[in-house]
């Protein structure tokens, strides 16, 4: 993956950034398409400055607002703040609980009509195939690994062809959060679905190790994967204008649904959550509990939750 070049007064700092956040051991790549939007804004809208401040940070995310969602916006100018203030420069740096005060999105729980919208769009998606004669196969495959194994997006787009075991059953996936390593057991339905795929990307691109190439035979980056399940969900009929709506939801939705067939089907979720936390790639299990909250008609069904012999005798004046 090439870098970025900027062209606006952030230019040398927006790359200086970059490699000195690989020197730390993070991958630079991973904030490039959203800073080369926030230098395309910068060109645009203030074509003089080289400090960024608050005005300028505010009226950017204001900008791509309408048409995505920001955290990842967020993260990447906050991270320019902090180098700008690292090398003398004041700088405003968005603070670290932006999200926690009326900021923070909850994701759309998709219901089974949701789902089998969602899947008949990827199957029918049409592309041009002389551009990318993978690609239809790609859309189909990506979306149903990533919903089946609950994985991050960035976990889905990065999985090279060595990742996968067949015979095993198992994804192998490197370098996650934390710069953290699992392997996770898949279904053999998945398996297959991947080895079929496998066998018509090999044909196509024989020499990517990238298990989900593009056209230019290198993995997705979080924009166009983005981009995609923008247009799939759309085409789908699905609800429109969501709050929180993007390929993460795929893995919050796995969660969910795990859950809530654990809860009807009567099994202990405290034995089951530190599994759980685990094959997610979660650091805490606070992190697995999250998804309670998503599902507050099912919390209910939960034998601690059962209030019957409190208020049995209980009536309103």
């Amino acid at each position: 993956m090439m870098m970025p070049v900027f062209h606006s007064g952030f230019a040398t700092d927006l790359n200086n950034m970059m490699e000195w956040r690989g020197t730390l051991g993070y991958n630079k790549m991973s904030y490039s398409y959203h800073l080369t939007d926030f230098d395309k804004y910068c060109q645009r809208e203030f074509p003089s400055d080289d400090v960024l401040k608050q005005h300028i940070a505010y009226g950017y995310l204001e900008n791509v607002n309408a048409h995505r969602d920001n955290r990842v916006d967020v993260a990447a100018i906050r991270n320019l703040g902090k180098y700008q203030i690292m090398i003398g420069k004041d700088a405003y740096v968005f603070p670290a609980d932006f999200y926690s005060h009326g900021h923070s999105k909850l994701p759309y729980i998709m219901s089974n009509l949701d789902l089998q919208r969602f899947f008949t769009a990827c199957d029918n998606y049409s592309t041009n195939t002389a551009q990318n004669p993978l690609l239809e196969y790609t859309v189909p495959t990506i979306f149903r690994l990533q919903y089946s194994t609950g994985m991050r997006p960035r976990e889905v787009r990065l999985l090279t062809r060595n990742d996968i075991d067949y015979k095993r059953k198992t994804v192998y996936i490197a370098d996650s959060k934390k710069h953290k390593d699992r392997c996770i057991p898949v279904d053999n339905d998945v398996i297959q679905m991947c080895k079929r795929y496998d066998s018509i990307s090999r044909s196509l691109y024989p020499n990517t190790k990238w298990f989900f190439p593009n056209r230019n035979q290198n993995p997705y980056n979080a924009f166009l994967y983005g981009r995609l399940f923008n247009l799939v969900w759309k085409a789908s009929g699905n609800p429109e204008g969501l709050e929180y709506c993007s390929p993460y939801i795929l893995r919050h939705n796995y969660a969910t649904h795990l859950l809530m067939e654990w809860i009807e089907e009567g099994i202990d979720i405290e034995e089951r959550i530190p599994l759980l936390s685990s094959y997610m790639g979660h650091e805490t299990y606070k992190d697995t509990y999250y998804y309670f909250h998503l599902m507050p008609e099912r919390i209910s069904k939960l034998g601690y939750m059962d209030i019957s012999d409190v208020v049995g005798g209980f009536h309103e004046d």
